[in-house]
């Protein structure tokens, strides 16, 4: 079904040649690989006069293959003496040259690596035209033709036919495009699918779906091959003849990918969650075996994937084969998964956007689903504050409250109502509130979140200090500014006394209560301190650090308003201030 364009592709790589071409047509199992050289043979019979030959190669010897053949078939006895395999293929195929002149096509089905037949390949013979199925990509001198799942369209006109009974599909369509993608649009599930619909009329497309969510491969439309069909293994015995070549150590690291979720897994994941595989070894895995076998799918950015079948049979292997090594696997998904999502910004950047997109699935998969490996000192709560901070920053206000909503829930229960990991919890989803203008619930979580740290960790610890801002920033953001003052005055006095006058923590306390005092007009304290803000990032953190950055854009904003109210009497002499007044000045009499 379908497949029009592969079959084009197909006839023009095994006919651009003035020599031996030797084409493969390659993918996973039940991808239909045989179906679509088998159509090709159908299709081009008037171009190969010569014959097509056909052989099912599996791990059989294709010298011993031909020879049967020829002698079964046209009762050609082989001379005596000729015992090298290579000879015996030559002379099989210098009888066929005299015998069926004009091009003629070798069909080889199911080669398990070229190596196995190279030499019994037709050589110096320009008129021949090799055709290969292999679950494996062969490079050079074949020239490989990869076959993917159906478009969703095809997988769609693929159930419909074979159940002959379209009225049913569309009175069902959103189901059975849920099917279809359930199996991954690969050919062999969607004809187990609908074959096992056709029998059971009775069953609705919706009951199936139900189904195969809870008995995954287990379910008898997946595991049952009717005797229509022409494919000889199910889908669990199709992968599990590729599982059964891997090695040790490629099977472990396919279980590992079934721990992520079922999504593109960036390799930089992959490699947090191996930290003591060496390098070439798991491109070795990942590309050398995995790949190169179809079954794993590679990506140009650098990401790798599971079909979604192929998922599913591997999370089995974790419940049988690969149980020893399952908890260590998810711990090392959820240890790789966290990293990662501590490294998110608060406001993710637009260019960081594909990259954070990508952890996305597997961070809901941390979140939900494997939080319980993370031990307390792994910061389980960074997963729910990356997710939130990446929804935030795309202004999808729901999805970031699910996120932080979830963090607070999961350190309540996990840490208690009292732990400082609950209070952090709290300050998130106030300042979400804060920033979406809700401030009368931004309110008590900032207060119960002091509250916190105070009692558990003292009036004068750092993160106490941080209470005191965030709260003291709502104030000012509320107009409350009486007591917004006090509460960054102390978060100063902590953060001064505690991390030191030139730490960059007390350079935020200064420009965030300079900011504060621009805002009520009280230009001199407001100078005074960004002065001290902007030193200290400039000396700490670098001129081109965001907070410099920042904090110096602030302090040029704050002068300009000076100029604009006449108020520069209350600036002092600092070199800072004069070096910026002087330049908006300046810039001010250009224009």
């Amino acid at each position: 079904m379908g497949r029009q364009n592969e079959l084009d592709d197909l006839g023009k790589k095994l006919n651009n040649s003035d020599q031996v071409a030797i084409t493969a047509v390659s993918g996973m199992g039940g991808i239909g690989k045989t179906a679509l050289a088998q159509q090709y043979v159908r299709t081009a019979k008037e171009q190969y006069p010569g014959g097509r030959w056909y052989f099912k190669v599996k791990e059989q010897n294709l010298a011993t293959l031909l020879v049967s053949a020829v002698k079964t078939k046209f009762d050609w006895q082989l001379p005596d003496g000729i015992t090298d395999g290579a000879a015996q293929a030559k002379w099989c195929y210098d009888r066929w040259c005299e015998t069926f002149p004009g091009p003629r096509l070798l069909l080889l089905d199911d080669v398990q690596a070229y190596g196995d037949v190279k030499d019994c390949l037709p050589v110096d013979q320009t008129s021949f035209r090799v055709l290969m199925t292999s679950r494996q990509r062969f490079g050079r001198p074949v020239d490989r033709l990869d076959l993917g799942v159906l478009p969703l369209d095809e997988a769609m006109d693929l159930l419909t036919r074979l159940m002959d009974d379209g009225d049913r599909v569309r009175r069902q369509q959103t189901e059975a495009e849920a099917l279809c993608k359930w199996v991954g649009r690969l050919p062999l599930g969607v004809e187990l699918i609908a074959r096992y619909l056709a029998l059971h009329p009775n069953v609705s497309f919706a009951k199936l779906l139900e189904r195969l969510e809870r008995k995954r491969l287990d379910a008898k439309a997946m595991r049952t091959l009717p005797e229509e069909i022409a494919y000889e293994y199910s889908i669990e015995a199709a992968f599990e003849l590729s599982w059964q070549d891997l090695t040790p150590g490629t099977k472990t690291l396919m279980g590992l990918l079934a721990v992520f979720a079922a999504a593109p897994i960036p390799q930089g994941l992959i490699e947090g969650a191996l930290p003591e595989w060496d390098e070439e070894d798991l491109e070795d895995g990942l590309d050398g075996e995995l790949v190169r076998r179809n079954l794993l799918q590679g990506d140009n950015d650098g990401s790798y994937q599971l079909h979604q079948l192929i998922r599913e049979f591997t999370v089995s292997k974790l419940e049988t084969e690969l149980s020893d090594q399952t908890s260590t696997l998810q711990k090392g998904v959820a240890v790789a998964v966290t990293n990662f999502a501590s490294a998110i910004e608060p406001m993710v950047r637009k260019y960081d956007l594909p990259k954070v997109g990508l952890g996305l699935p597997h961070m809901a998969l941390v979140a939900t689903g494997l939080n319980h490996v993370l031990a307390d000192d792994d910061n389980p709560g960074w997963v729910f504050t990356g997710l939130a901070r990446f929804y935030q920053s795309q202004s999808l206000w729901p999805e970031a409250e699910r996120w932080y909503k979830g963090r607070l829930e999961m350190t309540e229960e996990r840490f208690g109502f009292d732990h400082p990991d609950t209070a952090t919890s709290l300050n998130n989803l106030a300042g979400l509130y804060e920033s979406m203008g809700r401030y009368s619930e931004a309110e008590p979580l900032y207060a119960r979140s002091l509250e916190i740290s105070e009692a558990q960790l003292g009036p004068d610890h750092p993160s106490t200090a941080t209470s005191l801002n965030n709260l003291a920033g709502l104030y000012e953001s509320m107009g409350r500014y009486s007591e917004a003052e006090p509460l960054y005055a102390r978060s100063l006095e902590i953060r001064e006394a505690q991390l030191g006058p030139d730490h960059p923590s007390t350079a935020i306390s200064l420009h965030n209560f300079a900011y504060f005092y621009g805002q009520m007009e009280r230009y001199g304290d407001a100078e005074k301190m960004f002065v001290r803000a902007v030193t200290i990032a400039q000396t700490v953190l670098g001129q081109d650090h965001p907070h410099t950055k920042i904090f110096f854009k602030n302090f040029v904003g704050l002068l300009q308003k000076v100029i604009e109210t006449n108020q520069t009497q209350q600036l002092s002499d600092h070199p800072l201030t004069q070096s910026i007044l002087k330049n908006l000045l300046s810039n001010d009499s250009e224009q």
